[in-house]
């Protein structure tokens, strides 16, 4: 064996807690911009994290947030190598840019991404932006799903995080202290790659990400992130805005998945505005930041909308409630496992074209 690669055996951590069910009833459940702030070094010292709201509608099934740096690179230092065990986890970045190493492969985040990184893919953040201002001010930084001109003025680092559910393990491999050159190429494999998922980044410039006419709807268009193969067929996402004066291709989206019965709606208005009809005939109007979760079939689609508007549509499969998350016991033994949890590991040589979590695909 090369003396650059190394493999062992490991007894995995079962996941034996309860199953993430749902709340008893519709779920419907609207979270304002304003009702939620950023808390600062909830997680990483030098970040700040923003409830959006579902996992209070879900029974903690669904998490997501904005986080938003509030310090650089310069200052704080890279997060280290280390995995989130979700079952699922989306990084869509909405500002500024970030550079991580997915499974020793050098990786740019910035608006116009959206990224999956699967519970488990190994990774760390070495390098994000930061504009010094008050933290009053930094809070105020605009949001954007969309590729931003070259010109645009500096931003700091944000990016919306969506994880299936809310409780799990994050597990350190490699202190930030100790990140190598070689450790920084490393890829890795343990057991906790969540069954039939994988690691995928689509680009605002890739062919699957152009908009395209949302059926039955002459006047809006949708681009299909590509979320729903990834995470195992578990959360599809759309970005949703008005039709644009570039053609869109004409083959239509629909904002559902074939075959899929009951399962949850994340609506979230990154910019402009929309109103919404419930099934009881009243509506609400959504507006930048703001999130409405709620059951499939209660809501329907936008209508007057503004021009600028940008919605995050997220569908989470019913079959999401038939998971389990981990008990606190099993997350303290992987966290505290932390390098314990590696089977295999292989430092990249220059050049190396192999796709992320190539080991575990090896062995699969």
């Amino acid at each position: 064996m090369p003396a650059h690669t190394q493999q062992r055996e490991v007894d995995a951590v079962p996941i034996t807690g309860r199953r993430l069910s749902l709340p008893a009833g519709p779920i419907l459940y609207l979270r304002r911009a304003a009702e939620s702030d950023y808390q600062i070094g909830a997680f990483r010292r030098w970040a700040g994290y923003k409830n959006l709201g579902p996992d209070e509608a879900t029974n903690d099934l669904v998490h997501f947030q904005h986080v938003l740096s509030f310090a650089g690179t310069e200052t704080t230092g890279r997060t280290g190598v280390h995995a989130h065990f979700a079952h699922v986890h989306i990084v869509i970045p909405t500002s500024g840019r970030a550079m991580f190493s997915y499974d020793g492969v050098p990786t740019e985040a910035a608006p116009g991404s959206v990224i999956v990184q699967h519970g488990g893919t190994v990774h760390d953040q070495f390098d994000y932006s930061y504009v010094p201002a008050s933290d009053e001010d930094n809070r105020r930084t605009p949001q954007s799903i969309e590729s931003v001109a070259a010109d645009t003025p500096a931003r700091s680092f944000g990016f919306l995080e969506l994880f299936v559910p809310l409780r799990m393990a994050n597990v350190e491999i490699v202190p930030p202290e100790e990140v190598t050159p070689e450790l920084a190429r490393t890829a890795w494999d343990h057991p906790y790659h969540t069954p039939g998922a994988r690691y995928c980044i689509q680009e605002a410039s890739s062919e699957g990400a152009r908009y395209r006419p949302v059926r039955m709807r002459g006047d809006l268009e949708a681009r299909d992130a590509d979320t729903w193969s990834p995470t195992g067929e578990l959360v599809a996402t759309w970005i949703v805005r008005p039709v644009s004066a570039e053609p869109a291709s004409q083959s239509p989206a629909s904002l559902s998945i074939p075959g899929e019965e009951g399962g949850l709606i994340i609506l979230y208005m990154v910019s402009g505005s929309a109103v919404f009809r419930r099934r009881d005939g009243e509506q609400l109007t959504l507006k930048a930041g703001d999130t409405l979760t709620y059951g499939a079939g209660l809501v329907g689609e936008p209508f007057d909308y503004s021009p600028d508007m940008r919605l995050l549509w997220f569908f989470v499969s019913a079959r999401a409630a038939l998971l389990r998350e981990r008990t606190p016991e099993e997350i303290d033994r992987l966290e505290s496992l932390g390098p314990g949890i590696i089977t295999r590991r292989e430092v990249r040589p220059p050049g190396d074209s192999r796709p992320i979590n190539f080991l575990h695909d090896e062995t699969a």
